[in-house]
């Protein structure tokens, strides 16, 4: 019944969603009957993306409309409302007359049923910020403060969720991956090539400036065309199933020397887990030696 979690049923299941991702869902929905609000979700905004997931009481149409157009115009993405991992706020603009003027509200908050909304703040980076957002009904506004003081209780559990979760699926991705990798040089990348993990052998590869280096953070190739080719490979492969190949690169090593073979691999998010994966893993780069594997024959 809507009210009656409790402070600490509420916690224990964020931790368990954390271990269980398909269990987010059911987290929100609590959050949302245990605040009275209308909706929930978990917003994810990127530099050109954005993104609602784990759902309660909203509409599938909407989430698909956010992602692919709404994200660009929602407030929350400007530095005015920038909001804290950690952090409650309520959203005061949705009372402005400016917000209720706007194409945002008219076409996305309106047709919902909503008309406020109270965010929790999960994880941030200089170019991405995830949150908890709860939408309240036109007879609940404003949140009364034993619910405001549940959403404070439970922040800093959320917040650091967030953060147990991204160094678990960072470890899951990299046990997944190279599980099967031994004596391969095997770099994880996020969808703009910045580096998130490299085993031994492949820091040797950098480090020899065999067909490979370091710039910015970032991967890159011996030439600015292979560059562009493997970005383009890892940006692609990050829309694709776990395991789908994605493309191969020839990486030269010089005259009289056979070209190393980087096979791009993509590797799956979990759609309800995505939102706090702001530097989530999206590609593998296997380097693999062609001569040294026919000598080994």
């Amino acid at each position: 019944m809507a009210g009656t979690h409790s402070g600490g049923d509420l916690i224990a299941a964020i931790y368990d969603a954390v271990i269980d991702p398909s269990r987010w869902d059911e987290v929100v929905k609590c959050i949302v009957e245990a605040t009275k609000s209308f909706s929930g979700n978990l917003v994810l905004q990127e530099a050109d993306a954005g993104s609602l997931t784990a759902l309660y009481n909203v509409d599938p149409f909407f989430a698909d409309a956010y992602a692919q157009t709404y994200h660009k115009n929602d407030p929350l993405a400007t530095p005015a409302w920038s909001v804290a991992p950690g952090e409650v706020r309520g959203c005061s603009y949705t009372q402005t007359e400016w917000f209720k003027a706007s194409a945002y509200y008219d076409e996305f908050v309106r047709p919902q049923g909503w008309v406020d909304l109270v965010v929790t703040g999960l994880a941030r980076t200089p170019n991405a910020f995830s949150l908890l957002a709860l939408t309240r009904s036109p007879n609940a506004v404003w949140v009364e403060p034993a619910e405001w003081n549940l959403l404070e209780t439970l922040a800093p559990h959320l917040r650091r969720a967030a953060a147990i979760h991204c160094l678990l699926a960072r470890t899951r991705a990299t046990a997944n991956s190279l599980a099967a990798a031994a004596g391969f040089a095997v770099f994880v990348l996020a969808d703009n090539c910045r580096v998130l993990f490299a085993n031994p052998k492949a820091e040797d590869l950098v480090r020899r400036q065999l067909g490979l280096r370091y710039e910015r953070g970032q991967l890159a190739a011996a030439t600015p065309a292979l560059t562009a080719r493997l970005n383009a490979l890892v940006r692609a492969g990050s829309g694709r199933a776990a395991g789908e190949l994605s493309g191969t690169l020839e990486l030269s090593r010089g005259e009289n020397c056979p070209p190393l073979l980087a096979h791009v691999i993509p590797l799956a998010a979990c759609r309800a887990a995505a939102v706090f994966d702001i530097d989530r893993p999206a590609a593998a780069v296997f380097v693999v030696d062609p001569a040294a594997g026919l000598r080994a024959g």
